[in-house]
């Protein structure tokens, strides 16, 4: 999994996001600040239970990525999740890509200007007897039956 922090070109995030269907990059873009504040145990549970929602026809968005995002803002409706979570503006957006992908190719599909790492902690920090991860994907998981 790639976390990444970029600016790009692109007029707005609607172009951002065509730009990314049209290289057949599943790509998703999430606010920088509320990427930072995210474990990597808690994003690859969101693609996991996106995956999931897939395949027993329960989820909620057509896309995977913006399932993904559901899950990480714990939200049924799309346009809160993005609210909360999603980027806002192209000139500063996290990337967050299942698999590798060349910086080259990103850097040409999605008119990138700059483009960086970012390091998550796999489980984050210790809050009582669990770890902010372990809490995380269990809201997560919670969300969703609530809902």
């Amino acid at each position: 999994m790639m976390v990444l922090r970029c600016s790009s070109n692109a007029r707005n995030m609607r172009e951002l996001v065509s730009l990314s269907d049209a290289a057949g990059l599943e790509a998703l873009f999430l606010s920088p600040a509320a990427a930072s504040k995210m474990t990597l145990a808690e994003l690859e549970f969101a693609f996991y239970l996106a995956k999931r929602a897939f395949e027993a026809n329960g989820n909620v968005s057509k896309k995977r990525m913006n399932e993904a995002m559901l899950f990480l803002a714990c939200e049924t409706n799309f346009s809160s999740a993005a609210r909360k979570m999603g980027a806002a503006d192209p000139s500063d957006f996290a990337l967050v890509l299942e698999g590798d992908s060349a910086p080259a190719r990103l850097r040409k599909a999605l008119e990138l200007e700059s483009l960086g790492s970012m390091r998550l902690l796999k489980w984050g920090k210790k809050k009582g007897d669990y770890s902010e991860g372990e809490l995380a994907v269990e809201r997560m998981a919670l969300a969703r039956i609530r809902n």
